[in-house]
């Protein structure tokens, strides 16, 4: 092997590996930036760090492996929580101090859709999603003439 194809090889090698990946998700320190964390990755389409996002008071599904199938969930997810645009309308504490239901509406073509979420305090004290009612969210394939969906006057 020649001096400059194996310099090449070297530099290709160091390119590809080695590296420690992308970085870190950073946790969240409120219900809301939780959601807007959570929602920029489903913008990202970023399943990694929503499943870093969404979780129980145990952790991250993406820490504890919980549900067996979140990787599945956080795509199905992804599908329908996809928009153009999305803004948190409403974040309100619950009885539990833990707990804290938000509603975030999005914007999907036409549509615009109030979605409710539910944030949890984790044991370490950072905050994730917990619950997204994704019937609420519409179909993501069908036109926004259905049920819960306010279409846009703009044309």
């Amino acid at each position: 092997m020649t001096k400059q194809r194996w310099l090449g090889t070297v530099l290709v090698l160091t390119a590809c590996g080695g590296g420690t990946g992308a970085p870190a998700a950073e946790p969240a320190s409120s219900s809301s930036g939780a959601v807007r964390s959570f929602m920029q990755a489903v913008a990202d389409s970023n399943i990694d760090r929503m499943a870093s996002l969404w979780g129980t008071a145990a952790g991250p599904a993406s820490k504890t492996r919980q549900p067996p199938d979140y990787q599945r969930r956080v795509t199905i997810m992804q599908a329908y929580l996809r928009n153009q645009s999305f803004r948190i309308t409403s974040d309100v504490p619950q009885p539990d101090e833990s707990r804290r239901a938000l509603q975030v509406e999005i914007k999907r073509n036409t549509c615009t859709w109030s979605v409710p979420f539910v944030a949890i305090k984790a044991a370490n004290g950072t905050w994730l999603v917990t619950q997204v009612d994704l019937a609420a969210a519409g179909n993501p394939a069908r036109p926004c003439d259905e049920e819960g969906a306010a279409a846009d006057s703009a044309p």
